[in-house]
């Protein structure tokens, strides 16, 4: 049956509020409840392109609860997607432990910096403490999956000694605190702190601490024996087929991704912890601090969870992935404002229907996109970026001022003398620092200055919701040549005078939308051309012309795919996204040399950017994971050719050998990467599968 009459008939099915014990119980108002019935459309068109069978999208703000499911929990049996549906929850099992560990230190029944082995005893000792703090920011040097054909594919159940004794001989692979390791392990023997430190089972603890008072009826321990609920059917695609997940038992990862529950309990979970219902404000306030390595870098990450400034907004998120999963739970605590999304469809990106139901339900758009045409001004609009991102977040997150005046004015002194220095690259090497504990946390010093004193003169900050950094940076400004002299701090004039020109333009074109999706691509060409000409400062649409790209090319029409990218590299030349989307489309039509040209530019524009080993790595699994294994090969060999010290991508490159059964050329790949770095993260799995392989062993010690 085609794909597109499942959403239809889902379409009808949803579940307003009181799904949850306690949930809030009023519907959304007309006004939104139609743009809500628009965005069941979008979902239809999502779920067609990505394949999704399933999926459950909901959102919480205040009183008023929508949850929604649409497509099949159950292909087979036609069993629809609904508010009540059970899904792996995979990583979003996280914060719940992580909450349960902040609980037990308010009771003084844990010390976040004892060793873990206060009250897991049965963990070995390691060359150097570990304690539950650094476990709950994933800085404990704990190792993530060294033998993946083995470790994520367990079918047996496990018990918590069982679970951690999966990965209780590996070595540290750092000193604890110096280098931030993002592991499910870590967060399996905080399972066991929790234990060890109640003296109730890890599932006991949470139904009577954490789920049950925040009426998460719904959310379990995963059990392929227990018969639960509207438990739905896991879905992977091999090309555009349907098949049925692997099967895998979870509950090797039990406190880290090993539970199953509804959208409406993570709807709960979410509302729950920014009210403060089963933390004290001082517990939730230290765990959504982000922490930072002992080299002053911050991770992103707090305890339990992704924190990173959303577009000027305060927002904590995490995200989860695993067979038969992908969710993403997304909270914005200063609003209470909660969305949620899971699929049973593997490996597809979830966080696109959290985005798309925020702006939705708040107007705003989700991020600003940004391009500026002279490179000598991008420096100026990077700065304001940062100032906008952290300071505007602050202000949301507390009324209370960050830094005192001294510290404000020296953190403006060093933007000036710094930031905005002649020589281009220690300039870039101090922006890109700047956010950081090294480099002063001058962003947030100067940026939550910025938004008080704005806020103090009657501005709302709401606003810059569409204005974005540099409506923000110039209404300081601004409000700074108003002042009296040394009333507040300055910033260099040819820093004010390039933001004032850029903002100005970005005036002008802030609201030029894209082109509707029917329209042809020569069309979209010259609309956009005419609009942004002679501007400084225009929208972004790398993102969406990546997607016609994608799309183009996966329905086989290579010149449209080709002639999307031209048109990105054209009006974005300085956008590293952009050459590599060219890159990209360039491999996929079989134009090698073109597209490592393409590649070589993108990767000159930002090292770290999408033609980084990182970026390739996961654009090769995407294209794997839709299907496209041929493809994914090639932007794998490309990214070998690019980076060929890259322990990883030799790694990732014999696993895709593997999966085609060219074991010679897969044994190859394990040996590049083991000769790379015989200590990279895969380097076990890597040996035990060269063995596996028929590869000689002689070659394997490091």
């Amino acid at each position: 049956m085609p794909s597109s009459k499942y959403y239809g008939f889902a379409g009808a099915l949803a579940l307003f509020c009181g799904v949850a014990q306690g949930a809030p119980a009023t519907v959304p108002t007309p006004a939104l409840a139609a743009r809500l019935a628009d965005f069941d459309g979008w979902v239809a068109q999502r779920m067609d392109k990505a394949r999704i069978p399933g999926v459950t999208v909901g959102f919480s703000q205040g009183d008023v609860q929508w949850v929604k499911g649409y497509g099949y929990a159950d292909l087979e049996n036609r069993v629809p997607a609904t508010a009540r549906s059970s899904y792996r929850l995979a990583s979003v099992t996280k914060p719940m432990t992580a909450v349960a560990i902040l609980q037990l230190v308010e009771q003084g029944k844990v010390d976040l910096d004892a060793p873990v082995q206060t009250y897991v005893p049965y963990f070995p000792v390691k060359p150097f403490p570990v304690t539950v703090r650094q476990l709950l920011g994933h800085l404990g040097g704990i190792d993530a999956y060294r033998n993946s054909q083995v470790e994520q594919h367990f079918k047996e159940h496990k018990d918590t000694r069982q679970s951690i004794a999966v990965f209780e001989q590996f070595d540290l692979i750092a000193e604890p605190g110096t280098r931030f390791r993002y592991t499910s392990y870590g967060y399996n023997l905080l399972g066991a702190v929790i234990e060890g430190a109640s003296g109730e089972s890890y599932g006991g603890y949470m139904r009577r601490h954490v789920w049950g008072p925040l009426g998460m009826d719904a959310t379990v321990l995963d059990d392929p024996d227990a018969v639960i609920a509207h438990r739905v059917r896991g879905y992977r695609l091999a090309g555009k087929e349907w098949k049925n997940s692997e099967f895998v038992d979870i509950s090797s990862r039990f406190s880290a991704g090993g539970t199953r529950a509804s959208v409406p309990d993570m709807l709960a979970f979410g509302r729950g912890v920014h009210a403060g219902k089963i933390l004290s404000a001082a517990s939730v306030a230290a765990m959504v601090q982000p922490m930072a390595t002992r080299a002053g870098r911050l991770t992103n990450y707090g305890m339990g969870w992704e924190i990173f400034p959303t577009g000027g907004r305060y927002a904590i998120a995490h995200s989860g992935q695993q067979p038969e999963t992908v969710t993403y739970l997304y909270s914005f605590p200063s609003r209470k404002l909660t969305l949620a999304v899971a699929s049973n469809l593997e490996r597809v990106n979830p966080e696109a229907f959290v985005q798309r139901l925020f702006e939705v339900v708040t107007g705003e758009p989700w991020q600003l996109n940004t391009y500026i045409v002279d490179a000598g001004a991008q420096r100026a609009y990077q700065v304001a970026q940062g100032l906008f991102e952290e300071g505007r977040a602050y202000a949301e997150r507390t009324n209370e001022a960050y830094a005192d005046a001294a510290a404000t004015r020296e953190a403006f002194t060093q933007i000036n003398q710094q930031a905005l220095a002649p020589d281009a690259r220690a300039a870039r090497a101090y922006i890109e620092a700047a956010r950081h504990p090294a480099g002063g946390r001058v962003f947030l010093t100067a940026g939550a200055s910025m938004a008080r004193q704005l806020r103090d003169a009657g501005v709302d900050l709401n606003q810059y919701a569409r204005g974005g950094a540099l409506a923000f940076a110039r209404d300081y400004i601004q409000l700074s040549q108003g002042i009296k002299a040394g009333d507040l701090p300055r910033f260099d004039p040819s820093f004010e005078q390039a933001i004032v020109t850029l903002a100005a333009s970005w005036d002008r074109t802030a609201a030029i939308a894209w082109p509707a999706a029917s329209v042809p691509i020569a069309a979209r060409d010259s609309q956009l051309r005419a609009a942004f000409r002679g501007q400084r400062a225009y929208p972004d649409f790398v993102p969406e012309l990546l997607d016609l790209a994608q799309a183009s090319a996966a329905r086989g029409e290579t010149d449209a795919a080709l002639a999307a990218s031209r048109l990105a590299v054209e009006l974005y030349p300085l956008s590293d996204r952009a050459h590599a989307l060219q890159g990209l489309t360039l491999l996929r039509a079989g134009k090698t040399e073109p597209a490592l040209a393409a590649l070589r530019l993108a990767l000159a524009r930002d090292p770290l950017g999408a033609a980084s080993p990182a970026a390739l790595n996961l654009e090769a699994y995407r294209l794997k994971g839709s299907g496209a294994v041929a493809q994914g090969m090639a932007v794998l060999q490309a990214a070998v050719s690019l980076h060929p010290q890259d322990a990883n991508l030799q790694d990732s490159l014999a696993e895709f050998y593997v999966e085609q059964g060219l074991h010679p050329q897969a044994v190859e790949a394990y040996r590049q990467a083991l000769q790379l770095d015989p200590r990279y993260p895969g380097a076990v799995g890597a040996k035990a599968a060269i063995i596996r392989l028929g590869g000689e062993t002689k070659a394997l010690a490091p």
